[in-house]
């Protein structure tokens, strides 16, 4: 960020509340350009289901693991938990960040992220 723009974000991070300030300090990873080290644990503790029943990762990785809300099993979850997600580093969604903050010391993420799935295959939005 430009120094203005890195002087706005600060007049806006004070602006906030105190107690949402001290869990957000991964956005200053963001807004600095580093990557952020966590262990992401959408799929387990944050679910995403999309309009059509799915679950996915969090609006921003549609496609998998792409499993229907009602075929979803502990054993899902519990995959999902140990499961290294690529685009962790940078994420940005902070809803995911603050449901997995209670596992920075726990179960390690033994299963390596996903392949993305081809530009092609990802959800294309439209407008009229």
């Amino acid at each position: 960020m430009s120094e203005k723009e890195c002087e706005v974000y600060l007049k806006m991070k004070q602006m906030g509340k105190k107690n949402y300030a001290r869990l957000n300090f991964f956005q200053d990873n963001i807004a600095h350009g580093r990557e952020n080290t966590w262990k992401c644990r959408a799929g387990a503790r944050y679910l995403y289901v999309c309009e059509d029943g799915l679950v996915h990762y969090c609006s921003q990785q549609r496609g998998y693991p792409a499993i229907p809300l009602e075929e979803y099993t502990v054993e899902d979850i519990r995959r999902e938990f140990i499961t290294q997600k690529g685009c962790a580093p940078r994420c940005t969604i902070a809803c995911v960040h603050y449901t997995s903050y209670m596992d920075f010391w726990r179960a390690p993420q033994t299963i390596p992220a996903p392949e993305r799935p081809a530009a092609d295959e990802l959800v294309q939005l439209q407008t009229r």
